[in-house]
């Protein structure tokens, strides 16, 4: 306890441990006790004592220090912490990795049982307390996940067991145990979850199903989900892969085989879209994906993949190539009109003010009255022929939509229409959002100027409406004339006039639905609807 020098008539007790080199170079523990005896002046006259030979004891010790500290290391490296718990005097003692797993400073006391509560969720506490309960009163071992909470960051989960500690009487006095952080392996569970869950609605919403081919015995399972996506009874598709094969169109069934056929230890995946025919006669589109798995001589055994049914992608990209040629077809009539309108209009226009202009040169006026007369002609003809060059770009681009919106842009475009035609244009509008998508605005606008250039041209009514209104979750575009009228719907079956054909493709394009109404001599109104998204902006524009 104390070295001599220390030692005091009031401390007069010393134990001190100390190691002892020998002739032969080994190394002793020993341990000395002693008592001191003083004078009536205090001064140290005598010790009585022992010295014990402690080597044993001491590599004990240092043995045991070793495994706690290995222990301890394994703790660490597996995430584990070990605990005891006293139920008398609720004393709860952790190793140091518990202190780290549940984020408390190791030289505090731990948390004694009844102050768990703070630790966990409420749920995690409920089933803990009742997993204690169960073990104290039957000696029941416990294993369970509970959720532990940190007051500065995520939730940390614990795999907490527990057994029970007997008396030599074979009563249970404590409990013990261990808590390993499972956190990851949670984490990990759950974006497992996740990605099956993704995965089941991938195939829902993608009508896909998965197969797994024996080759060497040629039977296929397949998912629940074959028959509802193949519209076929289990008996129809038949468990082998040559009934199947009988049901592929004769035009694809070449392509099919080769795709297994050729398959490799190099190249063993396969992608390949095929046909197949049902009983009544009707066609379904299906995309394969798969990988195929080889023996050690290169001979495939087996074969998994998912089946896809993409009739409707194959019935949309075929009418995407349809829609296509006649978009193609509707640019080059709109580059034929331009054409035109700067060949024979603008073009000779300018030809004759040039002609004008040289006359006037050769062969000036007299009288400079007669020459501003001219020059005010020829001005003014200039001025016209700007006025209509302007409105040839704005058709090709309006400016207007861009900078002011489709209220502006569209009202414009009436009033140049109604001037340039001497046509009366009642245009109206209510409740359009401030600001609207880029697409939707132009396709209104688009759709407004053919619908309006078509009936100027062909109704033969000098006369015209256009309502331009916001409802709830859409907008709203109605273009009416009391002309002539056609037959809508014999114009639309048999893809007449690139005009309306490029209409209903605009708006399809935006989700939109596009309709007609119109018979011959009673006139025509076009309906549009344009749906909006929660994110257009819904802040009513000032009229």
């Amino acid at each position: 306890m104390s070295s001599v020098a220390e030692l005091t008539p009031e401390s007069p007790i010393t134990r001190i441990s100390f190691r002892f080199l020998c002739p032969d170079g080994s190394v002793l523990w020993l341990e000395r006790s002693g008592h001191a005896f003083f004078d009536e002046r205090g001064r140290m006259v005598r010790m009585v004592g022992m010295v014990a030979d402690i080597t044993e004891r001491k590599r004990t010790e240092e043995t045991l220090r070793q495994k706690e500290m290995e222990l301890s290391e394994a703790q660490r490296l597996a995430q584990v912490g070990s605990w005891k718990w006293d139920p008398q005097t609720d004393t709860v003692t952790w190793s140091r990795e518990l202190y780290r797993i549940v984020g408390r400073d190791p030289n505090l006391p731990a948390v004694s049982y009844k102050e768990h509560s703070q630790l966990y969720t409420a749920e995690s506490w409920e089933r803990l307390q009742r997993a204690v309960e169960e073990a104290l009163r039957n000696g029941t071992p416990y294993e369970l996940d509970i959720e532990m909470v940190h007051p500065d960051g995520p939730t940390t989960w614990i795999r907490a067991r527990g057994e029970v500690q007997r008396d030599g009487t074979g009563a249970i006095v404590g409990l013990r145990g261990t808590a390993q952080d499972v956190t990851e392996r949670k984490l990990v569970e759950e974006a497992l979850r996740e990605s099956e869950e993704r995965l089941r609605l991938a195939a829902q919403a993608g009508k896909m199903y998965a197969f797994d081919w024996n080759a060497a015995t040629g039977v296929v399972m397949r998912s629940e989900k074959a028959s509802q996506i193949l519209d076929l009874t289990s008996e129809q598709i038949g468990s082998s892969h040559e009934q199947f094969l009988a049901s592929v169109h004769p035009e694809d069934r070449a392509i099919f085989i080769a795709s297994n056929t050729e398959r490799t230890p190099a190249s063993p995946n396969i992608q390949i879209s095929f046909r197949l025919l049902r009983p009544d006669g009707s066609v379904l589109w299906l995309e394969k994906t798969a990988h195929a798995f080889f023996d050690e001589q290169g001979r495939m055994v087996r074969m998994i993949g998912m089946v896809a049914d993409v009739t409707a992608r194959k019935l949309a990209e075929e009418a995407l190539s349809k829609v296509g040629g006649r978009l193609i077809e509707a640019q080059e009539e709109e580059r034929r009109w331009i054409a035109r309108e700067l060949h024979d209009d603008i073009n000779q226009r300018l030809a004759l003010l040039a002609n004008d202009l040289e006359m006037m040169e050769q062969d000036p006026p007299d009288s400079a009255v007669e020459v501003r007369n001219r020059i005010h002609e020829h001005l003014r003809r200039v001025h016209e022929i700007g006025t209509d060059v302007q409105a040839i770009s704005h058709r090709l681009h309006p400016s207007k939509l861009q900078y002011l919106g489709i209220v502006a842009a569209a009202k414009g475009f009436c009033q140049e229409l109604s001037e340039q035609h001497k046509a009366a244009i009642d245009f109206t509008h209510a409740d359009i959002p401030l600001t609207l998508p880029e697409e939707i605005s132009l396709c209104l606008f688009r759709v407004l100027q053919e619908a309006l250039h078509n009936a100027v041209k062909h109704s033969g009514a000098r006369h015209f409406e256009v309502q331009l209104r916001g409802a709830p979750g859409e907008i709203q575009l109605v273009i009416r004339d009391p002309g002539v009228g056609f037959d809508s719907e014999e114009a639309l079956t048999n893809n007449r006039g690139l005009g309306l054909i490029s209409m209903r493709e605009r708006i399809s394009l935006v989700g939109g639905t596009f309709s007609i109404t119109s018979e011959p001599q009673w006139g025509t109104e076009i309906n549009i609807r344009i749906p909006l998204s929660a994110g257009s902006g819904m802040t009513q524009a000032a009229g």
